[in-house]
């Protein structure tokens, strides 16, 4: 876990538990009942002299922003700063923990006053994902040519975020693949850098693909083969998918 600003809100911690209590307020949780959880589910952390203090201004963070502080939390986060608990990590530079201390003071005043106007609930935003099963996708290149790719699995497990796997093509044309090239099955195998021969094959999520879905065109439907790959580690936006064909050709010399 890693911190990125002095501000209360800029560090992986706390963003953490933030965005659990939100989840479940989004599931139709209380914010009360979604903190309990957030405090069981992050009980590890509440021992230890670094993370400790950072659940309780996550906590006290979210509490402030959709409602009240509840007492044992604020009193709990009055005495993390007061006694300095969690700044050991800001100690390397004085001018950098004088700025944390400062944030750390100004977050406790404002706590210390009731929040004029609380947030309402969060409210879950269905963000399915944007291909079906089978889809077989003309991907516009940078340079103007056209690439090809199979929607593998559309997971709208999670609500808010779904995500299309998908597998290149090893296909490259002026010209928009056709039905043939699909169910040819010439997987795109990455051969360049320090790829080792891996199959160009992606989970890709709903973020970003607004600005991107102009190159994509969905131009029929195959069946799924037992042989198609179907899993992979790789996540990444859509900005990416029809850049590694031409990474590959460069790389042939083509």
């Amino acid at each position: 876990m890693g911190a990125w600003d002095v501000s209360i809100t800029s560090d992986d911690t706390v963003a953490d538990v933030v965005g659990h209590v939100v989840s479940l307020m989004k599931r139709g949780d209380s914010l009360l009942s979604a903190c309990a959880d957030a405090e069981r589910v992050y009980q590890a952390l509440l021992d230890d002299p670094d993370d400790g203090p950072l659940v309780w201004l996550a906590l006290a963070h979210v509490q402030w922003k959709y409602g009240t502080v509840a007492p044992r939390i604020m009193e709990r986060v009055r005495a993390d700063v007061r006694c300095g608990n969690g700044l050991e990590r800001w100690a390397e530079d004085p001018q950098v923990l004088a700025r944390r201390r400062t944030a750390l003071d100004r977050f406790v005043a404002r706590l210390e006053l009731p929040n004029p106007k609380p947030s309402a609930a969060p409210k879950a935003v269905s963000r399915p994902a944007p291909f079906g099963e089978g889809d077989c996708l003309a991907v516009l290149t940078t340079e103007g040519t056209y690439t090809a790719a199979i929607v593998l699995k559309a997971d709208n497990s999670n609500l808010e975020y779904g995500t299309n796997l998908v597998g290149s093509l090893d296909y490259l044309s002026p010209v928009a693949p056709d039905s043939a090239v699909f169910e040819q099955r010439q997987w795109l195998y990455l051969r360049h850098g320090n790829w080792n021969g891996a199959p160009d094959l992606v989970w890709y999520g709903v973020h970003g693909f607004r600005a991107e879905r102009k190159r994509f065109s969905v131009v029929g439907q195959t069946k799924l083969r037992a042989g198609d790959p179907a899993s992979s580690n790789s996540f990444t936006s859509w900005k990416q998918l029809g850049v590694q064909i031409l990474l590959c050709r460069r790389a042939r010399g083509v």
